[in-house]
């Protein structure tokens, strides 16, 4: 299998978002600098809810253009209550993402965990269905391919599930939409799914990944390595499925000092070489 292209989340930098036009440009070279061969964006860094976000998102892309770095992936706004103000933000996110020329927007699914007694499996899928077919309908409208991520399952005290969890799931939101899949490797460690099955079973509809780890109790978005997935299987997973997009991280920096992100940045692009070396 061929390397992948190495790419991360655009918050490995320090700079104040104040100026999020300058957070956005000093974000672009120092993921340049480093070597990562592309950008993922949060669409959430251009302040959706204020007026002025064209001039931004043009800003952001002649940047990238004078860089030389792409924003290929990016990740649309989420909120677990779904309310007009949100659907109106997610729809101006989607014009941004498609203007920006992503290859691929990543879109949540609207669920929560639920206690077994309560779960209702076509329940939970006309809610993530109502919720997310006017946005993958937008797209569609500007261009714009959407994709689906698998959630992770938040543990209580009593046994649980969240709808998107398991592949299969997350593949039916998926053909019925008619789009793809972003597959959260830390959201899958949580929830006890064996990565290797469910990447097989999710097979070419795989187009974009969440590199991150965890110790399976919480969503903290550490390097690979620091946490206790089992990354072997993960990228054996990868072969199954026959992923060739682009090798992407989603981590939490913010703790990290400034003097180090340099060395931060340098650890994940050895680390994702290394990852590559067990796609097989």
């Amino acid at each position: 299998m061929k390397k992948l292209r190495i790419c991360s989340s655009l918050n490995l930098h320090c700079y104040p978002r104040e100026d999020i036009s300058s957070y956005i440009k000093a974000g672009l070279l120092f993921h340049k600098e480093m070597g990562f061969d592309s950008a993922d964006f949060s669409l959430e860094s251009l302040g959706m809810a204020a007026e002025g976000w064209q001039v931004i998102a043009e800003k952001a892309l002649d940047d990238a253009r004078e860089i030389g770095i792409q924003i290929e992936q990016c990740h649309l706004p989420y909120s677990a209550n779904v309310c007009y103000p949100f659907d109106e933000k997610m729809h101006r996110a989607i014009d941004a993402a498609s203007f920006l020329g992503v290859d691929y927007a990543v879109l949540h699914p609207n669920t929560a965990t639920l206690p077994m007694e309560e779960y209702d499996r076509k329940a939970q899928y006309d809610l993530v269905m109502r919720h997310l077919a006017p946005f993958v309908e937008h797209g569609n409208r500007v261009g714009l391919k959407i994709v689906v991520e698998n959630l992770r399952e938040v543990h209580g005290n009593t046994p649980a599930h969240r709808y998107c969890q398991e592949p299969d799931e997350l593949c039916d939101i998926a053909d019925a939409l008619g789009i793809g899949v972003c597959w959260d490797f830390g959201h899958a460690h949580i929830s006890g799914v064996k990565q290797s099955e469910a990447l097989a079973y999710v097979g070419k509809r795989l187009k974009a990944i969440h590199v991150n780890d965890n110790f399976a109790d919480g969503d903290i978005h550490i390097p690979p390595f620091m946490g206790t997935l089992d990354w072997r299987d993960a990228m054996h997973g990868l072969a199954l499925a026959g992923y060739e997009g682009l090798f992407n991280y989603e981590l939490n920096t913010g703790r990290i000092p400034t003097g180090m992100k340099m060395q931060y940045a340098k650890y994940i692009i050895a680390a994702a070489h290394e990852l590559m070396s067990y796609i097989e």
